[in-house]
């Protein structure tokens, strides 16, 4: 993302640990107590400040500020991120694989049901199939998918 904000154009992307953020014009610097990341015009007012670390939900959460490229260039890490981005990783993976088994289940629900609805129509004339076997495929399919 790319705009420009109190005269100062600035890039904003991520590279999938942090925030990185370059400016065309001014510097970021970090305050004396390291509680938060400045940016400054060329007159050196600042234009900006941008906490280390803020409260959201009754949690603390600390970002880790680096700069670079003669102060034009800042870096905001979450600190502890990574645990949580694995944990987040591991329940979407449990979502997709607790959906890839309902739906094979449910495959092979609805083809028993066919059958069993293929043998009941059978019996029925041969004709009856054209009903039993569609209706035997969807509770099967139902059953399936509805199995843990």
């Amino acid at each position: 993302m790319s705009s420009v904000e109190r005269g100062i154009g600035y890039t904003t992307a991520t590279d999938g640990t942090g925030v990185i953020t370059t400016v065309d014009a001014g510097a970021f610097a970090l305050t004396r107590d390291a509680a938060a990341v400045t940016l400054t015009d060329h007159a050196g007012n600042v234009v900006v400040t941008l906490p280390t670390s803020f409260t959201a939900d009754g949690r603390t959460i600390a970002v880790r500020p680096q700069i670079s490229d003669t102060g034009r260039t800042l870096t905001l890490t979450p600190v502890g991120a990574p645990e949580t981005s694995a944990h987040l990783a591991q329940l979407v993976d449990q979502q997709d694989d607790t959906i890839a088994r309902k739906q094979y289940n449910a495959g092979i629900g609805a083809l028993i049901g066919a059958g069993i609805g293929a043998v009941i129509g059978f019996f029925l004339g041969g004709v009856g199939a054209l009903v039993t076997i569609p209706i035997g495929a969807g509770i099967g399919a139902l059953i399936g998918y509805s199995t843990p």
